[in-house]
């Protein structure tokens, strides 16, 4: 089916990314802009319930994977040789070390390579679309692309002809890895996400678009002062994407469990909206004053949706929390915006906690959650962990600084309805 030369290709390889394109998308459906967006195939028709389109309108995203697979494997290998180890922690952590490790060829040629300096990290995208922007098929329907953070078919948006806007998704990202093709614009949340992405990415139009994941807090919060007696412990980690990590969590939640079991106070665990159902449900054995909300339908990934009723959910456990201690997960940064005091833990105990010691090297936790040391509950060696949290709970006027801070962070400068009228506004260019 042919489509016109002013129409707009979206992609969207996850649920989690369709949620944060999905205004912008119905923005342009009123606008009258024809636009075809690439869903993974299991979500084609909840999209298609969703913008109420027809099946003409949204395509196999499934499809596009497949296409150039030899040309993606070898985009894929070039990255992880011009990046390597020393691209960000975060990236070595999650991309590098477990690359390395394989048997064969490619992981042997990558360990010998990692006796080599990395390439300045603005150039790594430039130098893939150049590399392979000449060889790469023309596979979508329109040249004007608008991509969600991060995409997989990243070899395909190399190709010279197209002009890739790019919607960061998650605060996370611009350290993550390389995008593996130049943006020709890039929307991110805020002046500190815009320093970071052209540090790591290398684009040069960044413009300020607005987190809206966050949306539901941001515009439907309202502050209470009454009625808040537990503390909420958003989980980092899950069993399925980080067991290693997901266990060091748990060490650490017996300890938190214990400081509020101190206090006489009601500890609710939030699970990850990727978690496996029931993972946390031992730590009722821990005492009637822990509690674990509920968990996401999922399908094992970012196969999630953040609908209406969840956001809701999210809000009343919200409603209920007069602090909330955080190890490294982005729900900080909805209780933030809920204006909901903030214990941030930082550990620096690798006797103890080797695994989320680690987790302090990583870009975007150092850059912007442990700023402000001043701020933190910091846990070392010679700490009692249990009685150091339990302190912070009892006196919660370093964790409402904390707060200020990322709340002001946070703050977007334009509106939901600003940001997706400017997201457009380059589209129709």
């Amino acid at each position: 089916m042919s489509v016109s030369s002013n129409a707009i290709t979206v992609l969207a390889s996850t649920l989690i990314n369709y949620n944060a394109v999905e205004p912008t998308l119905q923005r342009l459906d009123d606008a009258g802009v024809e636009t075809i967006l690439f869903v993974p195939d299991r979500y084609r028709e909840f999209v298609e319930q969703r913008l109420r389109w027809t099946a003409s309108r949204t395509r196999s995203y499934n499809e596009l994977v497949a296409k150039a697979r030899i040309m993606r494997l070898a985009h894929r290998y070039t990255e992880l040789l011009v990046a390597g180890p020393g691209f960000s922690d975060t990236y070595r952590f999650r991309e590098w070390d477990p690359a390395c490790s394989k048997a064969g060829p490619a992981g042997i040629s990558l360990r010998l390579r990692s006796a080599f300096p990395s390439a300045p990290r603005q150039e790594i995208n430039a130098y893939l679309e150049r590399l392979y922007g000449p060889f790469v098929p023309k596979v979508f329907p329109s040249n004007r692309i608008l991509v969600v953070t991060r995409s997989d078919v990243r070899h395909l948006l190399c190709h010279p002809d197209l002009d890739v806007v790019s919607l960061m998704e998650s605060w996370d990202h611009p350290p993550k890895a390389p995008m593996g093709y130049r943006s020709d614009t890039a929307f991110v949340w805020n002046r500190a996400l815009e320093r970071d992405w052209r540090e790591f990415q290398g684009d040069e139009d960044i413009r300020i678009g607005y987190p809206f994941k966050l949306r539901y807090v941001l515009e439907g919060h309202q502050k209470q002062t009454a009625g808040k007696t537990a503390v909420l412990y958003p989980a980092s980690f899950s069993k399925r994407s980080d067991p290693t990590f997901f266990a060091a969590e748990l060490r650490l939640l017996k300890l938190i469990s214990e400081a509020t079991r101190k206090l006489g106070i009601e500890l609710i665990v939030k699970p990850k909206p990727n978690g496996m159902r029931g993972e946390f449900d031992y730590l009722l054995d821990e005492g009637t004053h822990v509690s674990v909300a509920g968990y996401k339908d999922n399908d094992g990934s970012t196969g999630y949706f953040l609908d209406e009723q969840y956001n809701a959910e999210r809000l009343e456990l919200l409603s209920r929390c007069f602090a909330v201690v955080n190890l490294g997960t982005t729900f900080a940064i909805d209780a933030a915006a809920a204006r909901i005091p903030i214990i941030q833990l930082r550990l620096n105990d690798q006797a103890r906690f080797p695994e989320l010691t680690q987790a302090n090297r990583w870009v975007h936790l150092d850059r912007h959650f442990f700023s402000k040391p001043e701020l933190l509950c910091r846990i070392s060696a010679d700490d009692d962990p249990v009685n150091k949290i339990a302190n912070s709970i009892k006196n919660t006027d370093q964790a409402q600084s904390f707060c200020n801070y990322l709340f002001e962070w946070i703050s977007p400068e334009q509106t939901a309805e600003e940001a997706i009228g400017h997201i457009a506004r380059r589209l129709f260019q």
